[in-house]
């Protein structure tokens, strides 16, 4: 696992300043030259988002059919991944199968 952070990282301090701000997981799959880091790919995504001092954010935005894409808050990504339910942002009225139709992204923290 630890080599497979070690890759992600890799990737990540070859970003130009302001083009880590929307990072989907295909983004990281084509540049992860083995497999084996490939597989292991949402474990060390999952690593770098949560450990103390983590370099990427998870967050995430509803894929609506009438409104487009539209960005989840914290706290509404945050609701989403605890209870499985999300409020629409815009009419707070609950979203039928939400995880079949939010997008995840990761972005890279400010500090990194």
């Amino acid at each position: 696992m630890r080599e497979a952070c070690l890759a992600v990282t890799d990737i990540l301090v070859d970003l130009r300043p302001g083009d880590g701000k929307h990072l989907g997981l295909s983004f990281f799959h084509e540049r992860l030259k083995q497999k084996d880091h490939q597989d292991k790919l949402l474990a060390a995504l999952s690593i770098l988002c949560t450990r103390e001092g983590a370099i990427l954010k998870m967050q995430g935005y509803l894929d609506d059919d009438i409104e487009g894409q539209l960005h989840l808050s914290d706290e509404d990504f945050s609701e989403l991944s605890k209870t499985g339910q999300l409020a629409h942002p815009h009419s707070g009225e609950p979203v039928i199968n939400p995880l079949t139709k939010v997008r995840i992204f990761y972005t890279l923290r400010e500090h990194s």
